[in-house]
């Protein structure tokens, strides 16, 4: 058996320009798949070429899988039910989420002229295990998911009691609907196409409500995985091997393709880390880390332009 092949990337996907420039490479093991989904798998040994666009400085892939459904094959994990409810219990990742609550409430109630007017309902595209959905509620939300794994969409369901729809975002039909908020946590970097997503959550905002998304910083990252290369022989720099990673964003092209897509007072911030559990010195001293080097960053005078962003959080809104 072969692989189905690629199709050529000759544009940004954010601002439509043309001058590209190679800058990393990703290689595909996808093997594990071998017996669940076997045309996936006919892609191991190959590679792909990340490019920067010159104009907005946003990174993606030169080729794509034609393989159908190639991303949904992808994020078909096999997750055990004991990995989703320890994803569903743990707070490693609730620095964001309460940042992100935090974020949406001060906007709420900023000013008569850019208070979010829209009603309390919330989407969270790539609702993961339902966690973020649990504590929006709590925080007021009428939250929704959407979630793309079927296992952890059951869960997110069944354990917060909330709608969570087991669908591609791609595929599920957001004209029509109307939402006070909608969040993308860790999700944006993995969706091709970025510009038509947010085009058609725009339409899905009630006037006055907002999107927040939080992404990890390509410029960041690169500068990153190039450091424990020159301090680690024989390290290789990781940034979208399997090509999980699609979207490469700098704090400009993350910008620029919010604002192409209609919405307005973006803001572009450092993104909170994730805060993995884990016992022992090691642990304690390398969370402590991420969270120095997220609030050293915050002080700094554009310091989301400097390697201590690695992670970006926007907020953007659809005008009234």
């Amino acid at each position: 058996m072969t692989h189905a092949g690629f199709v050529d990337v000759g544009a940004c996907w954010v601002c439509g320009g043309r001058a590209l420039t190679r800058i990393h490479d990703a290689i595909i093991d996808l093997d594990v798949y071998r017996d669940q989904h076997p045309e996936l798998a006919e892609y191991t040994g190959e590679a792909v070429w990340f490019r920067r666009c010159a104009s907005c400085g946003f990174t993606q892939p030169e080729q794509l899988p034609s393989l159908t459904g190639f991303f949904d094959q992808l994020y078909d994990q096999l997750w055990s039910p004991e990995w989703v409810q320890e994803e569903f219990e743990s707070e490693y990742k609730d620095l964001i989420f309460r940042t992100i609550l935090a974020g949406l409430a001060r906007r709420k109630t900023a000013s008569p002229s850019t208070a979010i007017r829209a009603s309390r309902h919330l989407l969270d595209i790539g609702a993961h295990a339902g966690r973020f959905m649990r504590l929006a509620r709590a925080a007021g939300w009428e939250p929704e998911g959407i979630e793309l794994n079927p296992r952890t969409a059951a869960f997110a369901a069944k354990h917060t009691g909330l709608p969570v729809h087991s669908v591609n975002v791609d595929h599920l039909v957001l004209s029509g609907r109307s939402y006070g908020a909608v969040t993308l946590i860790d999700v944006l970097e993995h969706v091709p196409h970025p510009l038509a997503l947010l085009s058609r959550i725009y339409e899905a905002l009630e006037p006055g409500g907002w999107v927040v998304i939080k992404v990890p910083s390509g410029p960041a990252q690169r500068q990153k995985e190039n450091m424990r290369a020159r301090l680690r022989k024989g390290y290789r720099p990781r940034l979208a091997d399997n090509l999980v990673h699609v979207n490469h964003f700098s704090p400009m092209s993350l910008r620029t393709v919010l604002q192409r897509a209609g919405l307005r007072d973006v803001s572009i911030g450092i993104g909170p880390p994730e805060l993995p559990p884990g016992r022992g010195a090691l642990a304690v001293i390398s969370n402590l880390a991420r969270q120095t080097l997220y609030r050293t960053g915050r002080l700094v005078p554009g310091g989301v332009h400097t390697p201590l962003a690695l992670n970006l959080l926007a907020y953007a809104r659809r005008p009234s």
